[in-house]
């Protein structure tokens, strides 16, 4: 079994970016810093804690709360100019800066893993080795992959979101309750949600997801900041080592995956049996190998 985040030495504090201050916590003491992005937009890092296992006296896991999401920074009333792949992709900059080091191990989850592929497509010679995780290349697919499994829903439940989402009641109860079985599939699959996932879950920052998303990820709307983002022309460019993780009832479809290691040279794919969009909780010993074993190379 491997060791928790509970069993590792543990700091937290907030980072100057210049602006405004992002919250972060820092598990192990090693020089070697892996960086965990997490995803949304606008889901605090909780749900990435598992990664905290690996920090130890050779390398450190450092996770943090993106612009607006958590216990970090949030903007004047009406200001969101910050809400922008551009900005984001800035910040993780400003945060390898923080730490003092000149390059970092980079683990991107969902969002984490487009706002990843941005910045070493953009700062390649500050990423060792890259980690790709449940994660797309470009907006279209992955929201038709999404989407699908709505669209797989029964009729009758079907027309129950169809009609919500026409009226816009996106927080009615029984539109909440009719995507459950999509969720519950191919988000996460455990039953109960560990408490750090439905802490992620509860505390989903709305105003960057609504603005560079749409209300949830079955919704991509039309003047959402991520539409027709697309890397996929750019991947050959990454010449890091590169792990792609999916899960075989990943709401993003394992064929996104296969298609993403496909395009990055030095690439590796690995499929968890069983697993949906959380496979460092649903499969935590075996992503654990996996990831370490990576790293080790």
């Amino acid at each position: 079994m491997t060791s928790t985040y509970l069993d590792q030495p543990h700091a937290e504090g907030f980072f100057d970016v210049g602006e405004y201050e992002l919250y972060y916590r820092r598990f192990g003491t090693g020089d070697d810093v892996l960086l965990g992005l997490h995803g949304g937009p606008g889901m605090p890092h909780d749900y990435l804690l598992p990664l905290a296992a690996h920090g130890d006296d050779e390398r450190s896991v450092v996770l943090y709360d993106q612009f607006g999401v958590g216990r970090s920074a949030t903007p004047v009333p009406g200001d969101f100019d910050r809400y922008t792949v551009d900005h984001y992709r800035a910040e993780v900059d400003a945060v390898r800066d923080a730490l003092g080091v000149a390059s970092v191990d980079l683990y991107g989850q969902s969002w984490g893993g487009m706002l990843a592929q941005e910045y070493v497509l953009d700062y390649p010679h500050r990423v060792d080795t890259l980690v790709l995780a449940n994660t797309l290349s470009d907006t279209q697919s992955a929201y038709e992959s999404m989407r699908g499994f709505v669209d797989d829903l029964p009729a009758t439940v079907r027309d129950t979101i169809e009609a919500h989402e026409a009226r816009g009641a996106y927080d009615a109860p029984a539109y909440l309750e009719a995507l459950d079985d999509v969720y519950a599939n191919h988000v996460c699959r455990l039953d109960p949600y560990p408490d750090p996932v439905q802490r992620a879950f509860d505390d989903v920052a709305t105003t960057p997801y609504g603005l560079m998303w749409g209300p949830n990820e079955y919704v991509l709307q039309e003047e959402a900041r991520l539409r027709g983002w697309d890397v996929r022309d750019r991947l050959h460019e990454i010449e890091q080592p590169t792990l792609v993780l999916t899960g075989e009832y990943d709401e993003i479809r394992p064929t996104i995956a296969a298609e993403i290691a496909d395009r990055i040279p030095d690439s590796t794919l690995h499929e968890f049996a069983d697993a949906s969009h959380m496979p460092l909780w649903e499969r935590p010993d075996e992503h654990y190998d996996v990831v370490s074993d990576f790293l080790a190379r």
